[in-house]
């Protein structure tokens, strides 16, 4: 019971937190990118140095990552060869969008790209919505399990706070396959879905989506024309 409540609270701090974040930097974006373009600038003009600077920032940012992707993926070895070859063909992905921006200068428009990263990360929040919801009702059925006065769930039953069940996809997707797995993984996706999950689900959206798109549109409003944006 311990463990679903300490889980709980986890996954509520961590909603809260990426959310805040989301829809802060959705509205100091563009007040954001001025202010570091300036700082650079007036650095490489004051200081002939600065270029070196940054150039190491950059650089040892980028070295850390790669030694932590390389240490991840040399600890996968050992669970078989599926992880690893996932691992390789997402550094091949990435090989690959490396080269399309630098070596043949396609354009993205990183506007619109962050505004879809942004929605990706509302999934995957919402996701945890549910996933909270789900330890929670866990802890309660262990607390009637282990409290002998009260009975809160009844006997036999497979939820104790989240009933109704609205859907059981069980036998056609069930979340401990590959393709349930994923979802699971990314978006939250239970092959058992509940009534308050649903609901939770849905109020999610409608307080921190509404949030965020409404945010996306005053930063849209305010922001300057500018074709290359």
């Amino acid at each position: 019971m311990f463990k679903q409540l300490f889980e709980t609270g986890i996954g509520v701090i961590a909603i809260a937190m990426l959310s805040w974040i989301l829809i802060w930097m959705t509205r100091q974006a563009r007040f954001l990118k001025a202010e570091i373009t300036d700082s650079i600038k007036n650095a490489l003009g004051e200081d002939n140095r600065a270029d070196w600077g940054i150039f190491s920032l950059i650089f040892i940012a980028v070295f850390w990552e790669g030694l932590e992707t390389a240490l991840f993926i040399v600890a996968k070895f050992q669970e078989g060869w599926t992880p690893v070859l996932g691992a390789i063909a997402g550094l091949g992905v990435a090989v690959i969008i490396g080269m399309l921006l630098f070596k043949w200068s396609i354009r993205i428009n990183l506007n619109q790209f962050f505004q879809v990263m942004g929605v990706f990360l509302l999934l995957i929040v919402s996701g945890l919505v549910i996933s909270v919801l789900r330890h929670l009702d866990a802890a309660a059925i262990a607390f009637s399990h282990i409290s002998s006065s009260t009975d809160l769930c009844g006997i036999g039953k497979n939820s104790c706070i989240l009933r109704p069940q609205i859907w059981d996809f069980s036998a056609s997707l069930a979340d401990r396959q590959f393709l349930g797995i994923l979802l699971k993984t990314i978006f939250g996706y239970t092959q058992k879905l509940y009534l308050i999950q649903a609901v939770g689900y849905l109020l999610f959206w409608t307080i921190v989506g509404s949030l965020y798109f409404r945010s996306l549109s005053q930063s849209t409003q305010l922001k300057p024309a500018n074709k290359f944006n």
